[in-house]
């Protein structure tokens, strides 16, 4: 999204996380009609959610567009290096 839309990169990093929630709204609906799953499970998974992405969002609008880029690509490429290899 960084490369195709001109705006700076906390909104950027804002729409991505509303799309974010579209997807995983629909599919929490999808499940609760289609699957059987753990309460516990679901609540722990929530909560870390919520709680990340204030965190996340608070912690991104005070970096600078360079810093938050550059920890967005990192981030990125440790956890793909991970999931490669493991």
């Amino acid at each position: 999204m960084g490369m195709l839309l001109d705006e700076t990169l906390q909104r950027l990093n804002a729409v991505k996380n509303v799309l974010a929630a579209v997807v995983n709204t629909v599919a929490a609906v999808l499940f609760l009609f289609f699957a059987h799953f753990d309460w516990t499970a679901v609540v722990l998974i929530a909560a870390g959610s919520a709680l990340g992405g204030l965190i996340g969002a608070r912690t991104g609008r005070r970096f600078s567009p360079a810093v938050l880029r550059t920890l967005i690509v990192s981030v990125g490429t440790v956890a793909l290096v991970h999931l490669v290899l493991h």
